[in-house]
């Protein structure tokens, strides 16, 4: 309040010097208008005070006006235009020259789709060459380590062989085991019984029929040989009828005694064979029955130890044996290697869809080189539009955030609104980068097109008690400040600055409501 009382008494004093010089009266000046704070409707403009010196009339009019108080509508207006929510500009990452391009303008392409490729040289041949190089030494991994597998199967199972003769060995035999070894072995004594019984009655069965066949083929051969002398004396063909049938009856004879020998051989033999099977049967459930009662003898036990440390010593080779050769490894591996470094060549030299879209504009032409990094293919997203705001100041950028609501207008249907909302915002990471907003909207069924333009409209809300001061009162040179009238003429004062809206501009601080400001001379 002193401050502003001191102000006060200030400009009395100054006005009446200017009085006191132009020959006015003081009366009349105090009868001059003083600046009002600004409130709308009506809204009453900040005094201007105009002192006309004595001077020349060469000199300049100086005009003051008070800083006022009053209500913003804190609206700001932006331009842009419909743009495809995404689109993108695509280029190779390699250079060279352009041998194939799939797509033209306005095709409609698939995400992963293949769109043009530069020249590739050598690399497809190197890529299939590495691939059968990599396949081949994968293939003898695979087959190495498939043989080691099975001989390491093999090799548990000699192992678990002689764990098991060795515990047969090693482990007392039961009480149950030594009975039933007992009663095989009385099995075995009997069954050898019965198998030298009953060889020995098929061979006398066979010695008999040889006896009876021998005896048949003396009676023929007598006959025969009576026959025989008959006929020599009896040369008539009944006695050579006689002669004949003899004969054929000798031979008979003759084979039934060759047969009844076979058969006795043959009886004598399997009476040797079966008699020696039951005899090894006996030996064996003897020998087991005794091993039971007496234990395992100890170089049997010594050597089933040494056949399971050679079988887990077989086992163990075996497993090393299937990690593959390094050499194979180290050759696979740098195929592999030279695989994803030619593909990844290749990729470089090509260019995909990385969304679904439309081919909007192609810059490169088959046969031509195209430099890399720089866009040769636009794609657009297909799945909708939206309004970009391109100039966008950082100060309105600061201010606004995803999801502020904003009223926009279209050039092509003019005098009709539409409702949208801020969906993402750029911030200036980038100097060089253009700050930008984009909005979303919904405009029915209306026939926009990419390109159409667009006014947005962002409302701020309304600023009560705002100082302010026409936008002409502030000066910029060497920052922004006023120029005030004081007892020793104008005097600099810094001032911030806020919204600026239809030519008045927000004073933040530098100056209080009714400060007056000395406005620009006009020419």
């Amino acid at each position: 309040m002193e401050d502003r009382l001191r102000r006060a008494v200030r400009h009395i004093l100054m006005i009446s010097l200017l009085v006191g010089l132009s020959g006015c009266s003081i009366s009349n000046l105090i009868g001059a208008p003083t600046p009002e704070p600004w409130t709308p409707p009506p809204t009453p403009e900040p005094t201007v005070v105009v002192v006309e010196p004595t001077a020349t009339a060469t000199e300049p009019v100086q005009r003051t006006v008070a800083v006022a108080l009053g209500t913003f509508e804190d609206r700001r207006e932006f331009s842009g235009q419909v743009t495809p929510i995404l689109e993108r500009d695509l280029a190779f990452r390699e250079s060279g020259i352009l041998r194939n391009l799939y797509i033209e303008v306005g095709a409609q392409v698939t995400t992963g789709q293949l769109l043009a490729e530069i020249d590739l040289g050598t690399l497809e041949d190197r890529l299939r060459q590495a691939q059968i190089n990599a396949e081949q030494d994968r293939r003898a991994i695979d087959q190495a380590v498939a043989r080691a597998q099975i001989e390491v199967r093999a090799a548990e199972v000699a192992l678990e062989t002689a764990r098991d003769r060795l515990a047969e060995l090693t482990t007392p035999a039961s009480a149950t085991e030594i009975a039933e070894a007992r009663a095989a072995l009385q099995r075995a004594e009997a069954a050898l019984a019965r198998t030298r019984n009953d060889a020995s009655a098929v061979k006398t069965r066979a010695e008999r029929a040889l006896a009876d066949r021998v005896a048949e083929l003396q009676r023929v051969q007598a006959a025969y040989g009576q026959a025989r002398a008959r006929l020599e004396v009896e040369d008539t063909p009944e006695v050579r009828a006689l002669v004949d049938r003899l004969t054929v009856e000798l031979q008979a004879a003759e084979s039934a005694v060759a047969l009844a020998q076979i058969e006795l051989d043959t009886a004598r033999g399997n009476e040797i064979a079966a008699v020696q099977a039951a005899e090894a049967d006996v030996a064996l459930a003897r020998a087991r029955l005794d091993r039971l009662l007496n234990g395992a003898d100890q170089f049997e036990i010594m050597t089933a130890r040494r056949a399971v440390e050679q079988a887990q010593i077989q086992l163990d080779a075996a497993r090393q044996r299937t990690t593959p050769d390094p050499l194979l490894v180290k050759s696979l591996a740098a195929s592999e290697l030279t695989i994803k470094e030619i593909e990844r060549q290749i990729e470089a030299r090509r260019i995909y869809a990385p969304f679904d879209g439309s081919i909007t504009a192609i810059d490169a032409m088959v046969g031509f080189p195209v430099q890399a990094e720089m866009p040769v293919i636009r794609l657009m997203d297909n799945s909708g539009l939206q309004i970009t705001i391109s100039a966008v100041s950082s100060t309105d950028l600061e201010r606004i955030s995803d999801g502020t609501p904003v009223t926009i207008s279209f050039v092509r249907y003019p005098g009709r609104t539409f409702n949208g909302v801020i969906r993402k915002s750029t911030t200036l990471s980038n100097p060089l980068q253009t700050p930008e907003l984009h909005v979303a909207y919904n405009a029915g069924d209306l026939a926009l097109a990419v390109g159409d333009p667009a006014l947005v409209t962002i409302d701020f809300g309304r600023r009560e008690n705002v100082r302010w001061l026409p936008i002409e009162a502030i000066r910029r040179d060497g920052g922004t400040h006023v120029l005030v009238p004081t007892e020793q003429g104008p005097q600099r004062v810094d001032v911030e600055i806020g919204l600026v809206v239809d030519g008045k501009a927000e004073i933040i601080s530098g100056l209080e409501v009714g400060d007056l400001v000395i406005l620009p001379a006009t020419s």
